[in-house]
């Protein structure tokens, strides 16, 4: 009943929430756009609320597209009072309108005026160039293929036409496109079939000034030496900003201590990322103390955005499943896929599989399949617990020492690291590493029969609890290290020794129906 009240009450408030917030989404955004078109425009409060409501786009803005729709439009010669002659480029993003320009420029157009930018799609796709040279906006005597073949400059000395028919009854667009595709057949052997499939995919490509087009091609080709064929099937590349990749191999230099043109050469995504934005993540992984190492084993962590990494981060920290693995080598896969990582921990609790490890969690789908397929519960080859392990005991001992110490108890394979973790944090506050590690099996028991055998042996009188003892027994007389190895003797004293004593049920199990452990911190709904 009171978890059903809790739910309606969360429900309740849940609407409430959702009502405000449609409420507030039907409300005019006037304001604020108001307020930014009078500062970075210079005019009237009553000019501004006037054009935002003759033209709908300006309230979708924010204060920051406004003002690098402006400082677009300065770099490239015009003044901020070209959003008021032509209002339709507010809704053009202010890269788009760099790109726009430089095109026209290319093709031949001497005065680029705001309303052939405004018009650009127009003049470049349905405009032919003779018809362009007819209204002088492209002066007579261009020649416009020999112009655009211009700006790439890798064409072999004995090409001397790139297009057969009549150039001038073709539109730019058509013009350009045939360029562009000549161009990378010749320079990355592209066939016919791949260049239209890619250009499809990214059509973004067919209005890419073709001078950048060429400088990137260059810079992958010389600086990063990225083959051709990675290149070809990737041709997202294409978009890539030369200076911005300059900047990434001269500013950034290094991902995990690896030269970043090696990087970019495996995982290409890196060099269409803002070199800011990857400067952003670097800071952010080194405030949260994340190694050389783990950034070495995901150099995908860098196709993400630093305010997700951040985020993510902050997640695992206080995610117990997750926390456990922040200093493994392979943590930051959890962050990449970490959606894939929680979804797999929710179904995994679910079909009471506790035994979780990191490649579980992170790894293909495929091994995952294999553990959620698979009878009982274990690690698979345990290598997360071992360093779990190793780990907890501050590396004073070798991995293969914790290995040689825990694989004597039969079932140290079904053990949650979890548990084990959470069992070394408690013993941990009264025992050093040293007396923990001598007697390491005592990590896969349950906290609770752990404590509650140390809490009788630690009574006046413990021979009432274990007849083992003989009645001058002291407990208190033992080393630390002695009680921990007594504990576990008492443990496993009416199991025979078995092994039986880490399962929470009182009955001899086998490794195929190993029954859930005992899990006093898990919490998957963080």
């Amino acid at each position: 009943m009171m978890i059903f009240k809790r739910y309606t009450s969360i429900s309740i408030l849940y609407r409430g929430a959702r009502h405000m917030q449609i409420q507030s989404r039907d409300k005019p955004e006037h304001n604020n756009n108001v307020n930014c078109l009078c500062n970075y425009l210079n005019i009237s409060e009553s000019k501004a609320q006037h054009l935002s409501k003759k033209h709908p786009v300006i309230t979708k803005l924010n204060e920051e597209r406004i003002k690098s729709l402006v400082s677009a439009l300065k770099d490239i010669g015009y003044s901020d009072k070209v959003l008021l002659e032509e209002p339709g480029l507010f809704g053009v993003l202010p890269i788009t309108l760099k790109f726009r320009y430089k095109v026209l420029k290319e093709c031949g157009i001497k005065n680029v005026s705001p309303a052939l930018l405004s018009t650009y799609l127009t003049v470049i796709r349905q405009k032919t160039i003779e018809e362009l040279k007819a209204s002088r906006e492209i002066p007579i005597h261009v020649n416009v293929e020999n112009r655009l073949a211009s700006y790439l400059t890798q064409w072999p000395t004995s090409l001397t036409s790139l297009i057969y028919e009549d150039v001038n009854k073709s539109t730019l667009f058509t013009v350009r496109l045939k360029i562009i595709q000549r161009y990378l057949e010749l320079v990355l052997d592209l066939t016919s079939e791949e260049f239209y499939r890619g250009v499809e995919t990214y059509p973004t490509v067919k209005h890419r000034p073709l001078e950048y087009i060429n400088e990137t091609l260059k810079i992958l080709q010389s600086s990063i030496m990225m083959p051709n064929h990675k290149i070809k099937s990737n041709l997202y590349l294409l978009h890539a900003d030369p200076e911005n990749l300059k900047n990434i191999i001269f500013n950034f230099r290094t991902i995990g201590g690896i030269d970043v043109k090696e990087v970019i050469r495996m995982h290409p995504k890196i060099a269409i990322k803002n070199v800011q934005t990857l400067l952003d993540i670097r800071k952010i992984l080194e405030a949260y103390n994340i190694s050389n190492e783990a950034q070495r084993r995901c150099f995908d962590i860098y196709t993400l955005g630093p305010e997700t990494i951040k985020e993510r981060l902050e997640n695992a920290k206080s995610t117990p499943e997750f926390s456990m693995f922040y200093n493994h080598p392979r943590f930051l896969k959890m962050i990449h896929y970490n959606k894939t990582a929680l979804k797999r921990l929710s179904q995994s609790y679910e079909k009471n599989k506790k035994c979780l490890s990191l490649n579980i969690l992170s790894g293909s789908s495929a091994h995952y399949d294999v553990f959620e397929k698979a009878p009982g519960d274990r690690l698979g080859k345990g290598k997360d617990l071992l360093f779990c392990i190793t780990q907890s005991l501050g590396k004073k001992f070798t991995t293969s020492q914790v290995r040689n110490m825990i694989k004597r108890h039969p079932f140290w394979i079904n053990i949650p690291v979890l548990q084990a973790k959470y069992i070394y944090d408690k013993l941990s506050l009264k025992y050093t590493d040293d007396e923990i590690f001598e007697n390491c099996p005592i990590l896969l028991y349950p906290w609770k029969k752990v404590s509650s055998t140390l809490n009788l042996l630690q009574k006046k009188c413990p021979q009432e609890h274990f007849t083992i003892f003989h009645e001058d027994f002291k407990f208190d007389a033992l080393s630390n290290s002695q009680k921990l190895s007594l504990v576990l003797y008492i443990l496993e004293t009416k199991h025979y020794f078995s092994g039986n004593g880490v399962w929470t049920e009182e009955r001899n199990m086998t490794l195929d129906n190993v029954p859930p452990c005992d899990l006093e911190t898990t919490n998957i709904n963080k």
